[in-house]
């Protein structure tokens, strides 16, 4: 039996400070995933947050993309960058100053979350371009947003950390593990309900609520798959590990779903450093913001 009968719902409610997203950039997620969206709409949610618009456009200028020529509006950054990178842009530019605080419950210092996150959206993404899926846009959110749990569960481990950190060692627990035998619940349950109330598109509140548990998501999700595999890699390379350590349930069927191999995964973490440290200058441009 948990050791407190706290619900999520009181999480929720009594959290401050919880995070959030622009609706503009909602609004931008939804108009790149309709059919019927077009580069105007997505520019015009856009536009609507002056501050969001004026980092993604600093950031569709960074030195990443390499352009030759500088992007004034935002509808000649989405026709040049089309409207999943932009859509990315947006949830990068929105999530970055709440990913950036420091978590005591995870001891998880500054930037740490971000550096973790960034990492399992980069990650990911990788693992679903080497899968061959045409969605692999979709997975990077996915990826980003994996942990969101973790911002409004932080404050009420502060006190419990240490001994679940005992008890995931003693019991050879992993850390979402030991958040389920204290609280009755993990993180991916509270990240998928912040999802739920953000009204987020199903298949990202999915892989939150299953990047741990492939296996238990029905029917198998193949970003959730993306993700799992994703954050595997990530921690294991050491990106933001913090409390939960090394200690990482990895569900190789996730890998079989996808198509791929353990040496495919090899090649994969070859290549996620260089790639990783590629977007540096995002994180210089939005530090800047």
């Amino acid at each position: 039996m948990p050791a407190t009968v706290i619900t999520i719902e009181d999480i929720v409610r009594k959290t401050t400070d919880l995070p959030s997203v622009p609706a503009a950039a909602l609004k931008v997620m939804r108009e790149s995933e309709s059919p019927n969206g077009t580069a105007a709409n997505v520019a015009s949610g856009l536009s609507q947050d002056q501050s969001l618009s004026a980092r993604v456009l600093r950031l569709a200028n960074s030195p990443y993309y390499g352009l030759t020529k500088q992007i004034v509006n935002l509808q000649e950054a989405v026709v040049v960058l089309g409207m999943r990178s932009i859509r990315n842009l947006a949830m990068v530019a929105a999530t970055y100053p709440w990913m950036t605080r420091p978590l005591k419950g995870y001891c998880l210092g500054p930037k740490e979350m971000w550096t973790h996150s960034f990492g399992v959206a980069v990650g990911s993404q990788m693992v679903a371009q080497q899968a061959k899926m045409a969605n692999h846009e979709t997975v990077f959110v996915a990826g980003l947003l994996h942990d969101l749990g973790k911002l409004a569960l932080s404050i009420w481990l502060e006190g419990k950390l240490a001994a679940m950190i005992n008890l995931a060692g003693r019991d050879g627990l992993t850390f979402d593990q030991a958040e389920q035998r204290v609280l009755g619940f993990d993180h991916t349950e509270v990240g998928a309900h912040l999802g739920n109330a953000w009204n987020l598109p199903d298949v990202l509140v999915t892989a939150i609520r299953y990047h741990h548990q492939p296996n238990a998501c029905t029917p198998h999700d193949p970003v959730t798959d993306c993700v799992h595999v994703g954050d595997y890699l990530t921690m294991t390379l050491g990106f933001g590990i913090g409390g939960d350590g090394l200690h990482y349930a990895f569900y190789t069927d996730a890998l079989d779903r996808l198509g791929l191999t353990l040496d495919d995964l090899d090649r994969i973490s070859d290549d996620f450093v260089s790639n990783y440290e590629a977007y540096e200058a995002f994180f210089q441009e939005l530090a800047a913001a």
